[in-house]
């Protein structure tokens, strides 16, 4: 099979083109601008660039002449080419829309206009951000399967400066629960928004041409091969980095706001059983683990395994539009991808820490790009 894969020398495009070219039997175009950002200025792909089977185009989603080559010949897509920061996203708003929605823009484009280049399938890389906070329920029915549902808008600056960080109704505590691909939406970044409008393009255009579609919402995916140079994603990679010259981590709020971590090799199997699913009106797709982790016992974790203790605190610093919670109903994930996460925590984060310590020393970039956040967002 013939598959365009864009982003695909990023974090998940290269885990899954590994995967694809182990199973063998495919013949891989990969598209990707290699961003300094995530990539540095002199990467080396050669690992996978040397394998035959595998055409690189060097390039940006937004050049038509270069997507339309691209798409020449392909069975299926894969689209993982986006900017990913959430907090960089609320500045550098033009940039984020230029590639996330004008380049999904001219990818469907040139698959509507030239029917040679419909593919049968296009499989989207979404995001868990689209949910904004995740699902509430009153602490006192969390064991309620008919319990009322609480989708609570993002929290003020007021009261986190305060030390309010948990949501409550009519002063009624509300712990969170597993967010459904059927629960409400409420993007909260413009990454998440700019992920939503993929989904919505994505699902319109392909209904119209007759290319099935899939979006495979990931929750926050972690491992061997994530930057260690860009501070606007992977708070696993980024916390080690810092570990590893000797920092210390700054753990916001109370330490207490939880994600559903999933592992890299997870996710890239997810994706491959995405290429094999028939036409389905559930074709948005949870992917994650199911299980909510505290920022805070990761820290301890890394620590743990980096032989350090003491490096850390939790300073009650707050970022703007940051959530408290969200992990995954993977229910549908189980019933449509046939597909369950297979790597626990501790072993993942092992995995990732012991990949990190081979890799050379980054600066460490994270306290810089949170003060530009803060700066940019308080202005008057």
């Amino acid at each position: 099979m013939k598959i365009l894969i864009t982003g695909g020398l990023g974090f998940i495009g290269r885990a899954l083109t590994k995967r694809l070219l182990a199973e063998g039997g495919h013949e891989l175009v990969l598209v990707d601008t290699l961003s300094p950002q995530v990539h540095g200025e002199n990467p080396d792909h050669s690992d996978i660039l040397s394998q035959p089977g595998v055409r690189f185009i060097k390039g940006s989603i937004c050049d038509r002449d270069l997507m339309r080559d691209a798409l020449g010949g392909v069975t299926a897509v894969y689209h993982f080419a986006a900017e990913t920061g959430t907090g960089q996203s609320m500045y550098e708003i033009q940039r984020y829309y230029d590639t996330n929605v004008m380049g999904t823009a001219v990818l469907l484009e040139e698959m509507v206009k030239s029917a040679t280049l419909r593919p049968e399938a296009l499989i989207l890389s979404s995001s868990r951000s689209v949910y904004g906070e995740g699902a509430y329920v009153r602490a006192a029915d969390a064991s309620s399967e008919a319990a009322q549902r609480y989708y609570p808008a993002g929290r003020s600056a007021e009261d986190m400066a305060r030390g309010i960080f948990d949501f409550s109704d009519n002063g009624d505590p509300l712990v969170p629960v597993p967010t459904k691909e059927d629960d409400k939406i409420d993007p909260q970044s413009i990454y998440a928004a700019s992920k939503l409008a993929q989904e919505h393009m994505c699902q319109i255009a392909c209904e119209a041409i007759g290319t099935r579609f899939v979006a495979l919402r990931l929750q926050n995916v972690y491992g061997p091969g994530q930057s260690l140079r860009n501070p606007y994603t992977g708070i696993l990679s980024i916390f080690a980095n810092t570990l590893k010259q000797g920092g210390n981590i700054d753990i916001f709020e109370d330490g207490e706001e939880s994600r559903d971590f999933v592992f890299i090799e997870d996710v890239a199997h997810a994706f491959r059983c995405a290429l094999d699913l028939p036409s389905s009106p559930d074709n948005i797709i949870n992917v994650g683990t199911g299980e909510r982790h505290t920022v805070a016992h990761i820290v301890d974790l890394l620590q743990e395994k980096m032989g350090v203790s003491g490096r850390s605190s939790i300073s009650g610093r707050f970022r703007p539009g940051d959530i408290r919670h969200c992990f995954a109903d993977v229910g549908r994930m189980h019933r449509i991808l046939g597909f369950k996460a297979a790597t626990d925590l501790r072993d993942g984060l092992f995995a990732t820490v012991d990949w990190a310590v081979t890799q050379p020393i980054e600066p460490d970039r994270s306290a810089a790009a949170n003060q530009e956040l803060e700066k940019l967002l308080r202005k008057k």
